[in-house]
């Protein structure tokens, strides 16, 4: 049984078109690239949201005009820093971009990075039903775009996700192998896992799993952080031991006393062990 209105149960959107650095990917673009198109990318701003627009030659109308157009709605935030690389945020599944614009922004300024935040469909300004793949198809096109159209190198990406985030980021990880770091926030063994510890275990029999985080952690190569609040009672810090065992590169687990599943001080539980954790990699 699929229950994608509890796993991803949207909130009240928290911001609208007027949210300053939304910034819209197209779909076909990912399909139909080339060398030649990629040349005639611009970037075009208008009230404040960046626009991804292309000069399509009429053979490219031809390919792509039978296609409906799905724009992918992200925050790009410090973009006069993208020189030095790039956080990609994935946010929990009880917020959206506009919840967490704040966490990725201080983290960036810190970092003197840029950072992108991607939404799910069916939240905030982004229409349409949320489920893994979905989700999952989007963030590859997103980093696909990064590095493709925006030209960030593979190696200054650092690919960050909290709570049913953390899953997307585990994908993301897996195909891009180059990146900088993996930053995995109250992450997850699995889905049911989850579901099994907060209600009765026939509940979780009856859901699909979809992402099995323990299953996969071996093929994560890339130096990763893993951060977990002790008295998380959603999931348990225990899940973060379990996945750190499995996982095939550089590890390190930040533990917190004092820091839950939703509140957490973004200096001291988040900015402070990602800028000390950056600093042992790039040592």
């Amino acid at each position: 049984m699929d229950f994608n209105d509890l796993i991803f149960p949207s909130p009240k959107p928290s911001y609208d078109y007027t949210l300053s650095g939304l910034y819209y990917i197209e779909e076909e673009i990912q399909y139909h690239r080339s060398r030649s198109l990629i040349q005639q990318n611009e970037l075009k701003t208008y009230q404040g949201t960046i626009k991804v627009t292309l000069n399509q030659s009429e053979s490219t109308r031809q390919l792509t005009q039978n296609r409906k157009t799905k724009r992918i709605v992200t925050l790009l935030q410090l973009e006069e820093n993208l020189r030095n690389g790039i956080i990609v945020y994935f946010h929990a599944n009880a917020e959206d971009i506009g919840m967490c614009k704040s966490l990725a922004f201080l983290l960036a300024a810190e970092l003197e990075m840029a950072s992108i935040c991607m939404e799910y469909p069916g939240y905030g300004i982004y229409h349409g039903q949320s489920s893994s793949d979905t989700i999952i198809k989007d963030a590859y096109l997103l980093i696909d775009h990064l590095i493709n159209n925006l030209k960030v190198h593979e190696s200054k990406i650092i690919i960050m996700g909290r709570s049913i985030g953390t899953s997307i980021a585990v994908e993301m990880s897996i195909r891009y192998k180059r990146i900088k770091a993996l930053v995995l926030l109250s992450p997850f063994t699995s889905l049911c896992d989850v579901i099994k510890e907060n209600s009765f275990n026939w509940v979780s029999k009856l859901v699909k799993e979809r992402f099995r985080n323990l299953e996969k952690m071996h093929k994560v190569h890339s130096p990763t952080l893993f951060i977990h609040g002790i008295n998380d009672k959603f999931i348990s810090y225990q899940h973060s031991i379990q996945l750190m065992s499995k996982c095939s590169g550089f590890v390190h687990l930040q533990l917190f006393e004092g820091m839950t599943h939703n509140s957490f001080l973004i200096d001291l539980h988040i900015i402070s062990p990602i800028r000390q954790f950056l600093m042992k990699i790039e040592s």
